[in-house]
């Protein structure tokens, strides 16, 4: 499958598997309280540790290696699923403590269910690794929207059968236990059972400090919503989990539909000025779509929550608002990382997510008896100031003089910055008096017609490259 096959149907995969789980979210919040939503915010964080500890990083370096052979891929395999045993177990066992420490007892169930989830979901890493080292994309979108549509349709029938918020959790039993069961029957692979350790030792030296980083994300990402839990209450919890949930869409999408495919494309790439070319063109596409992304959601937040979600998630607004700058500082981060990880500075990786969850804890201990809005820029403030340290290290790995870093990061911001600007001045005065609903079309119609125009006026080489890259045939 060529490069631009790849994009197409991460795109196809990840805006379809947007699209059904924004509807679906939407269908569950007006169906459901803050509150139900704040349970599962509580324990996110376990569910996201045990998920990402599972994979360890190994995965990455199955395809950052050349040639990984059967051997590779069947150890990886069954380390996964000894992790999804042990931390199925831990789940179970730790589930009464968390409860107790939480203080709602509806915990102790949501945690076995999150082990029994998690175990199937340790069965699947291997399987979509290997589509994704050989570009496969095409069978993993199948994959993935099957699995994601046949799990919300049952989800949505439990919550109208008066299931409450388990119908939440099984969401995500059956997300896991499909997406095993259908991975299955389309490689028609399963790995033999074997264990070499000296493809251990290679695989997790690589993966291991990976692991790391992405505990860490998943701690800085999740903790927030546990603090609020314990220390406020679970209405409190749910509004930041809805609001995280609502931002995490665009830059997620973001993330799948370029940089997630962009690692094991640049992967592949030998030529050294073709590996710049390409960093290059990326760079500058993941900010300037970024950029883009977050000017209009922030114009429309207000819109978008009173319309999709009821007056009932009021609260989530100006929380939403406060990361929707850090999903924009996140999104170019792991870029930086994906441009680290082909220069195997996974250590270094490791090195920066650790100092940056240390900044926020350290904010957290300041503000965690403070509104939700005040715990959300304990989330932004380290986000942003890490850059400082990303962006000297990716102009040396990747060689770059400051001119043509200044031309790769600030000129795709400048466009975005003033439709936005112009579209909250021209809107301000009178779009708030409108209906919700109303307001949301004009004003989106507004900020798009005028985006689009500028663009196609000035036709910006990263917006000709991200339409290529997301709508050509090929």
């Amino acid at each position: 499958m060529g490069g631009k096959s790849v994009y197409k149907w991460t795109a196809i995969d990840r805006i379809c598997n947007s699209v059904m789980t924004f509807g679906g979210n939407i269908v569950l919040a007006r169906l459901l309280d803050p509150s139900d939503f704040g349970l599962l915010g509580m324990v996110a964080i376990f569910s996201a540790l045990a998920s990402n500890i599972s994979g360890c990083g190994m995965s990455d370096g199955l395809i950052n290696k050349k040639d990984p052979t059967p051997g590779d891929y069947s150890t990886v395999f069954v380390f996964n699923a000894a992790t999804g045993v042990f931390f199925a177990c831990l789940f179970i066992s730790c589930s009464g403590l968390i409860a107790d420490y939480l203080g709602y007892e509806q915990l102790r169930g949501i945690m076995i269910a999150i082990g029994v989830c998690f175990f199937f979901q340790s069965l699947v890493l291997v399987q979509e690794t290997k589509m994704r080292k050989e570009l496969d994309f095409k069978k993993m979108a199948i994959v993935r929207l099957s699995a994601t549509a046949s799990s919300l349709i049952l989800a949505i029938v439990l919550v109208l059968s008066g299931y409450g918020y388990w119908g939440l959790v099984s969401m995500q039993i059956f997300l896991s236990f499909f997406l095993f069961v259908y991975y299955v029957a389309v490689s028609r692979w399963f790995p033999r059972i074997a264990f070499s350790r000296s493809s251990f030792k290679e695989l997790f030296g690589y993966g291991v400090h990976l692991m790391l980083a992405y505990v860490c994300y998943q701690v800085a990402r999740n903790i927030n919503m546990t603090v609020l839990g314990k220390f406020s209450n679970a209405a409190a919890s749910g509004n930041y989990n809805q609001a995280h949930k609502l931002q995490e869409v665009p830059y997620s999408l973001i993330e799948a539909i370029l940089n997630w495919p962009f690692f094991a494309v640049l992967s592949s790439t030998a030529d050294p000025a073709a590996r710049r070319r390409l960093t290059g063109n990326m760079h500058s596409t993941i900010i300037f779509v970024n950029a883009a992304i977050t000017g209009y959601l922030f114009t429309v937040s207000t819109y978008v929550f009173n319309s999709l979600y009821g007056a009932k998630w009021d609260a989530a607004i100006p929380i939403f608002n406060v990361l929707l700058i850090f999903g924009l500082a996140t999104s170019v981060k792991m870029f930086y990382q994906t441009v680290f990880k082909t220069h195997s500075k996974t250590r270094l990786i490791r090195n920066l997510t650790v100092a940056e969850i240390a900044l926020q804890l350290s904010l957290l201990a300041v503000f965690y008896k403070s509104s939700a809005t005040m715990i959300a820029f304990s989330l932004v403030i380290p986000a942003i100031a890490m850059m400082s340290v990303y962006i000297p290290l990716y102009m040396r790995f990747e060689q770059i003089r400051f001119g043509e870093f200044v031309k790769e990061s600030l000129r795709p911001l400048a466009l975005p910055a003033a439709v936005m600007a112009v579209v909250v001045l021209a809107t301000v005065g009178w779009a708030p008096g409108l209906n919700s609903f109303v307001a949301l079309a004009v004003v989106s119609a507004i900020y798009l017609a005028l985006f689009a125009g500028l663009c196609e006026i000035a036709r910006p080489y990263f917006y000709i490259e991200i339409r290529q890259r997301i709508f050509r045939r090929g």
